[in-house]
């Protein structure tokens, strides 16, 4: 299916962090089928944790109706998707490899595997202004947990991405602008934040490698309107992945998901870098603030985003009001369990 520009513009639903377990939230849903009808979006890219490993035991027909469920609202409106994997998704002891097989059985399905690159479903998809790419869009498998941690982005990955980039402007004299989504985060975010005391008003602490620290978001390089609930839960090595971005300034874009409270965009050394926030409502969020984010790239190579969130698209009413109610008191993770047990 070839992607191209319309009226000056394509634009991109990303859609993070659903991770659904056997049941999917009809809320979820909702709020899916309410973004698509709004925005109309050209591709949609579900960035990982589409599920987890609750009740699956590695059943591929269980896996395979919800992945099918999930995506029905993208496929009953023939919109091309593809896919990223999260840390979350082979938990339902269904390795990535196979559940990659199972998106190629849904209509519309565009996402590719390239060989020999560490992960699945890394590739690069063009967006055609006529009969030229006007834009790159790179998936990256981000990886999942280590002993301790995130893993990181690979070296071979970064290799590949550096080639693609390459290759392009050697066939067409310049580099082409590029947009990047994965699910875990790059280390750089943090460069958006503001370390405080801990009595600092709104300051979250820090995760991991991070733990005796707290922050704040930097208002005056982060849109107005985001937010952050819960600390980036980065790598635990800095591979130099976004330094691999910045070298030839193509890339104009970095989004993931992963840290479900935190929906925030701001510049990076000229790439726009954003959270998107989670938009299942079987796992922990941030309210009805759960959501979506819009990626529009623009015929002239810059792009624009906004997240979109659940009390604007579809209200305040939830169709499972007793499982919205648990997993807002839901610890986020195990520091957040442990401080609060700590001051119980």
């Amino acid at each position: 299916m070839k992607l191209t520009f319309k009226n000056d513009t394509f634009k991109i639903l990303q859609i993070a962090d659903t991770q659904e377990g056997r049941k999917v939230s009809p809320d979820t849903l909702a709020l899916i089928n309410a973004a698509l009808d709004r925005e109309e979006p050209d591709l949609v890219v579900y960035s990982g944790d589409q599920i987890w490993g609750r009740g699956f035991h590695g059943d591929v027909n269980q896996v395979r109706r919800v992945l099918k469920e999930l995506t029905a609202p993208v496929v009953e409106r023939h919109l091309p998707f593809a896919i990223c994997f999260g840390n979350h998704d082979r938990q339902v002891g269904l390795d990535n490899r196979a559940q990659f097989e199972i998106y190629k059985e849904i209509p519309g399905f565009i996402g590719e595997d390239t060989p020999g690159v560490d992960g699945v479903g890394n590739c690069v998809l063009e967006i055609a202004d006529g009969d030229r790419p006007g834009y790159l869009l790179y998936l990256i498998d981000s990886h999942s947990s280590l002993k301790v941690g995130y893993d990181h982005v690979h070296q071979n990955q970064i290799d590949w991405y550096r080639g693609v980039r390459d290759s392009y402007e050697k066939q067409y004299g310049h580099t082409i602008p590029s947009v990047v989504i994965q699910h875990i985060p790059v280390c750089e975010v943090f460069d958006l934040l503001t370390q405080v005391k801990k009595s600092t008003k709104g300051a979250v602490q820090g995760f991991r490698t991070h733990a005796k620290e707290w922050f704040v978001l930097n208002r005056k390089r982060v849109d107005k309107e985001g937010f952050m609930k819960e600390s980036p839960a980065d790598p635990q090595e800095n591979s130099g992945e976004f330094d691999a971005f910045c070298e030839k300034g193509e890339v104009k874009g970095l989004y993931f998901g992963h840290d479900h409270n935190n929906a925030f965009h701001g510049d990076i050394r000229g790439i726009d870098v954003g959270y998107t926030q989670g938009a299942g409502f079987h796992v922990y969020g941030p309210g009805l603030d759960r959501g979506v984010r819009t990626i529009t790239l623009h015929r002239d190579g810059s792009l624009s985003t906004q997240d979109l969130r659940y009390r604007d698209l579809v209200g305040k009413k939830l169709q499972e009001p007793l499982h919205f109610a648990f997993f807002q008191i839901m610890p986020t993770n195990v520091y957040d369990a442990i401080s609060r047990a700590v001051k119980i």
